[in-house]
């Protein structure tokens, strides 16, 4: 997801727990966001078995009714609602006439959720601010009631888009903390990744993510594309300080905690960037990384908190815009159906695999008749589906990208079983974090009211560094 991009079921949710339908929701376009038999062409269709119900084990694990209830859901959708089910839209603008906009777009194509960057911040000020418009990263002076309204309103039409629709739609947002924070004041601000990793306190990390996600979960989100995974090294592009760190133990044990502290919140959380974006020297947002490492060498290096997080039940993954040289040097992981085979065998993943943004400039010139990926499908959004991702993040041309799977399940390109088992995963999630929300362990809490957190989290880096 980028750093910034240029440019419910009728459960409550926490912090609206008597006002506001709960929402389910990246890494982003500016930002930097199954399973089956194993492709040997780059972009060939993958042919997936039937997927098991999600995370083995947690808060997030999907029980047999729910995963019955929500193939029901999707065999009573038609192809073009299926399409919708699986893409997760980002929009121009604060104002009540993007709001409209996009309300109109939920519909129209039938969009399982919508992303917020920080231009779709309403501020004091009265306009979505980008991170480049402040210091300190985010939207600065955030209206909150302005921004709980837009996710309520977003919230009631993603939960409307099917008849008899008894599940939320996703409200998601990249809410890292430091650089990456869509949310800036009067909500908490958090220190940068590293910082809380340079603490090196697992019980304080999660008490972050759950102060944090509950924070979220207050003004209507469902979802946040975090934490990252990335183990950075010395040669990292674009990570950095994003980061818990360069040790593989160490940011393990911490992705864990933050996963513990979004789920104690009632919040999903994506482990991101598969497979690794902290040891590839170029930004995917401008261009295509290329991941040099064997196979083996990342399992015992770049994979090691993807699969302690995989481990720990995290409920999804964000698949990076990362082309591994064993697979195909020219087709990001996004596309390529190898990946998926690697995140669902070699790391048992059986929950929701999300892309990163499908907008970012990794996957120019990837896609289309005589390009690396010409599998009879026209846009990235296509194609990741066709390999083996379950929810497709900012396709950059929502409709393009919906025309492109309809007319891809039509044509055969895309099996219709590839796109119901992404479908159906979608749904499945969402059934249960509208009730992971109602019931969870961190109620909704009000902007900014986890100060006490940042400071114990700096005494304590201070500390450790000091020691050294």
């Amino acid at each position: 997801m980028r750093r910034n991009p240029t440019s419910p079921s009728r459960l409550a949710a926490p912090l609206l727990l008597s006002a506001l339908l709960l929402l389910l929701p990246a890494c982003t376009s500016a930002e930097e966001p199954g399973g089956g038999e194993e492709a040997t062409t780059s972009g060939a269709t993958a042919n997936p078995e039937t997927p098991s119900h999600g995370p083995g084990s947690g808060p997030w694990e999907i029980d047999d009714a729910t995963w019955s209830a929500a193939q029901e859901a999707v065999e009573g959708m038609t192809v073009e609602e299926k399409a919708g089910q699986v893409m997760v839209a980002t929009f121009d603008g604060s104002d009540a006439a993007a709001v409209d906009a996009q309300i109109d777009q939920i519909q129209r194509l039938h969009l399982g959720g919508v992303i917020v960057m920080g231009r779709n911040v309403p501020t004091a000020g009265g306009a979505g601010q980008t991170q480049e418009d402040s210091p300190l990263g985010g939207a600065q002076d955030v209206d909150v009631a302005a921004m709980t309204q837009q996710n309520q309103a977003m919230q009631e039409a993603l939960s409307q888009v099917h008849e008899d629709q008894d599940w939320p739609g996703i409200v998601s947002v990249d809410q890292e903390g430091g650089t990456v924070t869509r949310l800036g004041s009067p909500l908490t601000e958090w220190p940068m990744t590293s910082q809380i990793g340079a603490a090196d306190d697992p019980g304080l990390t999660r008490e972050a993510a759950a102060g944090l996600a509950s924070e979220l979960a207050g003004v209507g989100f469902t979802m946040n594309n975090a934490p990252i995974a990335d183990v950075t090294t010395p040669g990292d592009a674009v990570i950095l300080d994003r980061s818990y760190g360069e040790d593989p133990e160490r940011v393990s044990q911490q992705v864990v905690a933050s996963v513990e502290g979004h789920s104690d919140a009632g919040l999903v959380s994506s482990a991101k960037h598969f497979p690794g974006h902290g040891s590839v020297t170029t930004d995917s947002h401008v261009g295509l990384p290329l991941q040099e490492l064997s196979i083996d060498q990342l399992r015992e290096s770049d994979w090691v908190p993807f699969q302690s997080a995989v481990d720990a039940g995290i409920p999804t993954v964000m698949m990076g815009h990362i082309a591994v040289a064993e697979w195909n040097p020219e087709v990001p992981a996004t596309l390529e159906p190898q990946a998926y085979e690697a995140l669902r065998t070699d790391l048992g993943f059986d929950g929701v695999i999300v892309t990163d943004a499908l907008d970012m400039g990794a996957l120019a010139g990837v896609v289309g008749p005589g390009l690396p990926v010409d599998t009879g499908v026209t846009t990235p959004a296509g194609a990741a589906l066709q390999a083996g991702a379950d929810l497709l993040l900012m396709p950059g041309d929502d409709e393009a990208a919906h025309a492109d799977i309809v007319q891809a399940v039509g044509s055969g390109a895309i099996p219709e079983q590839r796109l119901d088992d992404a479908a159906t995963r979608v749904v499945a999630l969402q059934m249960i974090q509208a009730g992971a929300a109602a019931d969870a362990e961190v109620p909704a809490s009000q902007p900014g009211s986890h100060q006490d957190v940042v400071d114990r989290i700096v005494e304590e880096a201070g500390t450790a560094a000091g020691s050294q």
